[in-house]
C-alpha cells in the first residue's frame, strides 16, 4: 500500500510542482510533513534544484551520499535508488526488485520433491503438494518472491544447481539499468567522510555487537568495519561488481540471499551484520580476525599465509588492511579515524537527528538458522527428533538462530551440543 501512494504521488508530481517553489520555509514544511525524508526526496524529484538550496547541511549531506555518481542518474534510477533505503522491510524491497531472486526463479525446478516435502513439513502443511501445483499456488498468493518464506528452498536450490554466472551478469546489467550504478565505482574520501557520518548509527550498533562477541574493543571493532568498508567501496552505497557484488560491504549473493535472512544489500546496517555474523562464525571456530579478513575477501582460510598467493588482489587487499589498522593504532575517536581516512569529519550531532529511514531489525535477524544436535542426557526432555535430509533421526532442540546455539554451547559444551547447517536438515 505504501508503495502504491509514492507511485501515484510520482504520476501527479510533474503537474503539481510545474512551477516549483523559491520559499525557503515552504520547503522546510513540506520536509516536516513527510513522514521519511526519503518520501520527501521521491515526491519532489521535479524540484531538486529548488529545495535543494534550503536543505540544512545534513539533509543535504544525506542527499549527496545517496546519489553520488559519476553519471547524471535518470528519474527512475533517482526514485530507486530512494526506494531501496525507505523500504527498510527486506521483504519489500526483494518484491519491488525482483531481479535479485532470478537464481531462484531460474532454477526453482531443480528443487527434489524430498526437499519440496521438507520445506512443506517446515511450513506446516497438512498434507504434501506436487511441484507444479506449489509454485503456481506461489505465483498466485504473490509468494513467488517472498525471499524471507521461500528461503530454505532457496539455499537447497543452490546446493543442487551451484554457481550460474550467467544470471550473475544480469544482475548486474539490471542493476545498472534501475540504479544507475557503475561497475568498479567507488568512492571518493568526501563521499566516505559523508558516508560515515551519516550512518554513524549503524556502524556504532555494529561494532557494540561485534565488539562483544570478539572479546576486543569497541573502538577496534569500529575500525575493523570502516577499513573494510573503505576497502570495499569507499562509501558508495550503490558500489558493483562485475562478479554481481552489491552496496557498500560488497555482498555478493552467497552473503545478501543465503546467509541468514536474505536482506536488502544497499543496506548498511544489515550488511554490516552479516559481515559481523561471519566474523563471529570464524572466532568461534577458532580463526583469528586476520584470518576472518582474508576469508571475507577470499573465501580461503589459507591465501596470504607464508607468502602464499602473496600477489593476488586478495592479498594486497589484506595487506592493506594491516596497514590501515596498524597506522590508525592509536586512534580513539571516530572523527580521528575519518579524518586519517578522508582528511575530514561530518559528525556532528544535527547528522543523527536527521528523519531518515531506518532498518527495523536486531543483529539476531540475520543470524543464519541451524539446528543443535544434542548428545547424551543433556536437555532431554526439551529435544524431539529431527530428520537429516538425506535420512537418519537425531535428538534435537530444533531450528534456532546460531547465538542461542553458542549459549547452549558455553554451558553444556561443544561435544554436547552440535551445530548442524539447516541445508542438512529436513525438519
Amino acid at each position: 500500500m505504501r508503495i502504491t501512494i509514492i507511485v501515484l504521488l510520482l504520476l501527479i508530481g510533474e503537474s503539481l510542482y510545474a512551477q516549483c517553489s523559491n520559499s525557503p520555509k515552504y520547503w522546510q514544511e513540506e520536509i516536516k510533513k513527510s513522514k521519511k525524508l526519503e518520501e520527501f526526496f521521491i515526491k519532489n524529484y521535479e524540484c531538486q534544484r529548488e529545495f535543494y538550496r534550503e536543505l540544512n547541511t545534513a539533509q543535504k549531506i544525506y542527499f549527496d551520499t545517496v546519489l553520488y555518481s559519476k553519471y547524471r542518474l535518470t528519474k527512475q534510477q533517482y526514485i530507486n535508488r530512494w526506494l531501496s533505503l525507505l523500504l527498510q522491510n527486506d521483504k519489500s524491497f526483494f518484491k519491488r526488485f525482483t531481479f535479485f531472486n532470478n537464481y531462484f526463479a531460474t532454477h526453482k525446478e531443480n528443487i527434489t520433491s524430498k526437499q519440496l516435502r521438507c520445506f512443506q513439513k517446515q511450513r506446516g502443511f497438512k498434507i504434501p503438494i506436487e511441484k507444479y501445483s506449489f509454485f503456481s499456488e506461489l505465483k498466485k498468493r504473490d509468494l513467488e518472491n517472498d525471499v524471507t518464506y521461500l528461503y530454505p528452498l532457496i539455499r537447497w536450490v543452490y546446493a543442487n544447481s551451484g554457481v550460474d554466472m550467467d544470471l550473475s551478469k544480469k544482475r548486474v546489467q539490471i542493476a545498472q539499468k534501475l540504479f544507475g550504478m557503475s561497475v568498479g565505482e567507488i568512492g571518493d574520501r568526501e563521499q566516505f567522510a559523508r558516508y560515515l557520518a551519516i550512518f554513524d548509527r549503524e556502524y556504532d550498533y555494529v561494532s557494540k555487537y561485534l565488539a562483544k562477541n570478539l572479546n576486543i574493543s569497541q573502538i577496534k571493532a569500529y575500525k575493523l568495519l570502516v577499513i573494510l568498508t573503505f576497502l570495499e567501496s569507499r562509501g558508495n552505497i550503490f558500489a558493483l561488481s562485475s562478479t554481481g557484488a552489491f552496496g557498500p560491504l560488497q555482498l555478493t549473493m552467497h552473503y545478501y540471499m543465503m546467509y541468514g535472512q536474505p536482506n536488502n544489500p544497499f543496506s548498511p546496517k544489515s550488511s554490516l551484520i552479516k559481515l559481523a555474523n561471519k566474523f563471529i562464525y570464524y572466532y568461534r571456530v577458532g580463526k583469528t580476525i586476520d584470518d576472518s579478513v582474508i576469508a571475507y575477501k577470499s573465501g580461503s582460510l589459507q591465501k596470504c599465509k607464508d607468502g602464499f598467493e602473496s600477489n593476488s588482489e586478495d592479498c594486497r587487499y589484506y595487506y592493506n588492511y594491516k596497514n590501515y589498522m596498524y597506522q590508525m593504532q592509536n586512534l580513539t575517536q571516530k572523527r580521528e579515524i575519518s579524518r586519517y581516512l578522508t582528511g575530514k569529519s561530518y559528525m556532528y550531532p544535527q547528522i543523527n537527528n536527521l528523519n531518515r529511514a531506518i532498518n527495523i531489525y536486531s543483529t539476531k535477524q540475520y543470524e543464519p538458522f541451524q539446528y543443535a544436535l544434542v548428545r547424551g542426557d543433556i536437555l532431554y526432555d526439551k529435544s524431539r527428533l529431527g530428520l537429516f535430509l538425506d535420512g537418519g533421526y537425531f535428538r534435537t532442540l530444533g531450528k534456532m538462530k546460531r547465538s542461542d546455539i553458542y549459549r547452549l554451547q558455553n554451558i553444556y559444551g561443544s561435544a554436547q551440543i552440535k551445530l548442524i547447517s539447516d541445508k542438512k536438515v529436513c525438519y
